[in-house]
């Protein structure tokens, strides 16, 4: 859904196209979140035009302060801090409704009084933030400022979408691999673990003559006697063994 939305500048296609093409190969590389979030803040630039400086902001739905976890220029950092500080302005609003923001300095005077002055002093005149879904324990904006009074055009608002969404996919698909990566390991653990116990229940079972659930039970008995894990105590168990020369 998009808020209050300008007229902009002219598209430039090729500009577009190009910033477009540079993220999709910084994307196809894997890289790391925060240099995906670095390079979403400059292709954004690049890509719409009269855009002069991008960020994304971090909320942490269990911390009072945002951050601002990547930038194109240093003076985003102040301009993102003044925000933050009166907890009010465009990248907020953005990452904590769900909603793309786009307005100029006179339209934030008045929806956001304390921000827009000091946004004002710094010579911003247009914003425009797009929410970021990283995941269950994070919202996030990408924000664009400019210092011309152009606005932003609707157009503008698709391309950061674009951008914003790249990078949501992305970042599911590299959290879902690791996942899988782990429960693959997980799974292969407990398999590692299982077939030791069975082995060192196979131990008992010949040492002692009983059955397979009496040389469980006297594996657990142990384990407990000794404190110990019983996985500690069926590798001890099997390692004995092994280590008797034939």
């Amino acid at each position: 859904m998009t808020d209050s939305g300008t007229s902009g500048l002219p598209p430039d296609d090729h500009s577009a196209a190009a910033a477009l093409d540079v993220f999709r190969g910084l994307l196809l590389s894997h890289s790391r979140f925060e240099i995906l979030l670095q390079g979403l803040c400059e292709q954004a630039v690049a890509a719409i035009p009269g855009a002069d400086m991008a960020g994304v902001t971090l909320l942490h739905h269990d911390a009072a302060n945002p951050e601002t976890a990547a930038r194109s220029d240093s003076r985003v950092s102040d301009i993102d801090a003044d925000q933050y500080r009166v907890n009010e302005g465009p990248c907020l609003e953005a990452a904590r409704t769900g909603r793309i923001v786009c307005v100029q300095v006179e339209d934030a005077a008045a929806r956001w009084p304390l921000f827009a002055a000091a946004a004002s002093e710094a010579g911003v005149r247009s914003f425009l933030s797009a929410p970021l879904d990283v995941d269950s324990e994070h919202a996030g904006s990408l924000n664009i400022y400019s210092f011309g009074d152009h606005g932003f055009s609707d157009i503008d608002e698709v391309l950061v979408k674009v951008l914003v969404t790249a990078v949501e996919v992305a970042v599911w698909e590299s959290r879902h691999t690791a996942d899988a990566r782990e429960e693959s390991g997980n799974l292969r653990r407990a398999m590692e673990t299982r077939a030791c116990i069975e082995q060192a229940k196979g131990i008992v079972m010949a040492v002692r003559g009983i059955t397979a659930d009496a040389a469980f039970a006297a594996l657990v008995e142990q384990s407990q006697r000794e404190n110990v894990r019983v996985t500690v105590l069926a590798e001890r168990t099997v390692t004995s063994v092994v280590a008797v020369p034939l």
